[in-house]
Order: C-alpha cells, then structure tokens, then sequence
C-alpha cells in the first residue's frame, strides 16, 4: 500500500491542502469566538459570565476530544476518521440552526465539538510526523488563517448583527461543509515513513518537559483568548458597533498576516528563545492596553497588534511542541492545551469581569502569560535553543 511522503515530497501540495483544510475546520469555532460570544449575548440575552460559560462548553468538549484521541493517533486510519468526524460535526452543528433553547444549543454545540476536536488534533499530528519543517508548516497555517479571516471576520460581523449567534453558526457550518472533501488527501495513518514503517521513538526528551510545555501552552492560550473572545465587549465598552468590531477584526486579520509570514520567513534562524520572549512581552503590553483603554482608535489598533503577534506566537508554540516527540504525539497534545486554553479563556474572562472588572482582566492575563514565558523558556534551554544556519 502507498503510504504518504513527507509534505517536501512530490505530493506536498496535496498534503497541505488537507492539513489547512482539517486546520480550519477544527479551529473555526475558536477563530470565530469573538463574534460567537458577542453573538450569544444578544441572541439569548445573557450576561459576559454566563455568555463565557456557554462558549466554555463547546471548547471544553472540543479541547477533551483532542487530548483523548491524541495517544491513538498513530493506530487510527485517520484519513476515514477525520471525514466521520468533520461530518459528525457539520450534521450537529445544522441541527443547532434550529434550536431556540439555551441549554440545547449548548448541548448540540458540545457534541459537534467531539467532531472538530478530532479533525484538530489529527491536522497537528500529521503536520509533526509528517513534515521536514513543522514550525514553517505551522505558519503556513497562520498564513492561512491571516488570510481567511479577513474575509470571515468581516461577513461574519454583518451576519451577527443581523442574526446574532444564528448567522455565525450559519457561517461556521457552510465553510466546514465546504472543506469536507479536501479530508481525503489526509495521510492514511500518522507516523509512517516511506518505506510504511513507523518512526522509532528515538530522540524525544522527558514526559517533564512535554508536560511543562503544554502547561505553558495552555497558560498563554487562556490568556489570549481571554482577552481574544471579549474583543467585542471590549470594544463596545470604547464605543464601536458589532459591525466596527468586526471590521477591526478583519484588518487585524489583513495586516496580522505579517507575523504569520515573518515567523514562517524567521523559522528559528534565531532560536526559539528570542521569538517567544518577543511575543509574550508584546501580549502583556497589548492586554493591558486593551482593558484599561477607553478611546476607539486606540482599542483598534491595540487589537489589530494583538493579532499580528498572536498569528506570529503560534508557530513557535506548535513547532516547540514538535520538536519533542518525532511521532507528532506533542504536537497533537500541544493542539489539546491550545484548545483547553481557548476553552478556559471566554470563562475566565467572564468571571474577571464579574468580579474584578476590564482592568483586573488585564492584570490577569498579563499574570498568565509572564508564567507561560517562564514555562516555555525554560523548555527551550532543556532542548537547546535550536538555530537554523541554513
């Protein structure tokens, strides 16, 4: 049986396309959030805590899949399971158009996450077992992203405001529906060489430091995407529309397609060290920023810079992750903290604001993600601060 080359390999192009495909279709839920958020609170009026909760839910459910399945990758058919799955999600995520009651949109949202959470969690391991390069591929994805984005945040805005959660949801589900078919250029099976035979588990580093990487990953994640999810509360607080927000959002997305492309172009030319210093510094300036400030211009251009180094962290994130297990098991665990961050963000969040409000928000976050630096540095110097001479 043929298995799959590496993504340099002769059917790279086709490889790609599947991996950004399943990329997009198990992260739409957590790309989309501040809409979703902004969305729910209108649509069902609820308040920031409770509008936190319910968005928890979902991540919750989609972060949990991608943490259990993460082990069975390697054993899996993965090309077969991703369609399963993507389709599982698409059918209940339809079914959620039609619902009208809180706690079963919450319910029906929760089981299409099962379904995304195993697209997103394959789509990483393939992309760590699979390619030369993981931290270029992974920018790849940011790029992908960068670029997406301008189109959905800036429709997806429109359709909020006129459906409120109804039309993001509509959004979501149309472009995963459209996708679904560039599942099958998915590898038939994770860590295969080929020759067919699976990679020795040679060259991986201590549980410890796996570990303390997820932590760090998911320390930062429930920082950014606290901030990240109440983008829209945020700036209503400084005065903009739904629709403003969104397009704030889309030129974020337009302009934060440098940082995608300069962590694709830097690589580690420089090491992991400098990048990540570079960017959680820039995240716990930019929170503060954004909690404590109540001008419009200065919110929009604080979140269009928080975008433009959130899409340049995560390749450094993923690619560190990859760089201790060369099966991709990491980085499908890595894809597990992200998502558990995603998850616990909108909640902590909500609780901040309920009891601290916006500027103690920000003291928060800025907290978690001086310990994520921590965490992460500490994991590079372990492994070495690995610099590419090429």
């Amino acid at each position: 049986m043929r298995t799959f080359p590496k993504v340099f390999g002769a059917e790279s192009r086709l490889f790609i396309l599947a991996v950004l495909a399943a990329q997009v279709i198990g992260g739409l839920v957590t790309q989309m959030s501040p809409l979703i958020i902004g969305g729910v609170i209108v649509g069902f009026n609820l308040s920031e805590q409770q509008a936190g909760l319910i968005v928890f839910a979902e991540f919750f459910l989609l972060s949990a899949t991608a943490i259990a399945v993460a082990p069975f990758l390697p054993r899996i058919r993965i090309r077969v399971a991703c369609a399963m799955a993507a389709g599982v999600a698409v059918l209940f995520q339809l079914i959620s158009m039609f619902l009208t009651d809180y706690y079963l949109v919450a319910i029906v949202r929760c089981i299409a996450g099962v379904g995304v959470g195993f697209v997103y969690a394959a789509s990483l391991a393939a992309i760590g077992a699979h390619s030369k390069n993981p931290d270029q591929v992974y920018g790849y994805v940011q790029v992908t992203w960068a670029l997406l984005s301008v189109v959905l945040f800036s429709v997806g805005g429109h359709l909020t405001e006129q459906y409120n959660h109804q039309g993001i949801y509509a959004l979501i589900l149309f472009l995963s529906f459209l996708l679904m078919p560039c599942l099958k250029f998915m590898p038939e099976k994770i860590a295969v060489t080929e020759d067919g035979i699976e990679k020795e588990n040679s060259g991986n580093v201590s549980n410890l430091w796996g570990c303390l990487t997820l932590m760090g990953i998911f320390m930062y994640l429930t920082a950014s995407a606290a901030i990240y999810t109440f983008s829209a509360p945020l700036g209503e607080r400084s005065g903009l529309t739904t629709s403003q927000i969104g397009y704030a959002l889309t030129a974020g997305s337009g302009i934060g397609f440098t940082g995608a492309v300069a962590a694709s172009w830097l690589n580690v030319k420089f090491g992991r060290a400098t990048p990540i210093t570079a960017f959680s510094l820039a995240f716990c300036i930019i929170a503060l920023v954004l909690c404590l400030n109540t001008n419009p211009l200065i919110f929009v251009l604080a979140l269009i810079f928080s975008v433009v180094f959130f899409y340049f962290s995560v390749p450094y994130l993923f690619g560190l992750a990859a760089a201790l297990d060369v099966k991709g098991r990491w980085a499908a665990a890595a894809g597990s903290a992200y998502l558990l961050g995603f998850a616990a963000g909108p909640g902590l969040a909500g609780t901040s604001v309920e009891w601290v409000g916006y500027p103690g928000l920000g003291i928060v976050c800025v907290a978690s993600g001086l310990m994520a630096w921590v965490l992460l540095i500490s994991v590079v110097r372990q492994i070495g601060d690995q610099t590419s001479h090429k």
